[in-house]
């Protein structure tokens, strides 16, 4: 897609030091790319956060036995 846009001067020198990019539109797309990875990746962390918290409000209400002992002594009186 062509367009025409009014690009900050200092902003693509700067980022013309962190690039291997040639020309402007190289850089540009360059940054359209990290841009996008970074955003994907702020996604699936997101994601995985709020399934992290789903979880643990489902697993709450479960308490788990912290004396073996006590488990092993009500298998053995239920045979």
């Amino acid at each position: 897609m062509r367009t025409n846009i009014d690009l900050n001067d200092q902003l693509l020198a700067e980022a013309k030091k962190y690039s291997k990019a040639k020309n402007k539109r190289a850089l540009v797309e360059e940054a359209l790319s990290a841009f996008i990875a970074m955003k994907a990746e702020e996604k699936r962390l997101w994601t995985y956060k709020e399934r992290l918290q789903r979880l643990r409000a489902k697993t709450i209400s479960i308490r788990l036995r912290s004396d073996i002992r006590a488990l092993l002594r009500q298998d053995r009186d239920s045979r």
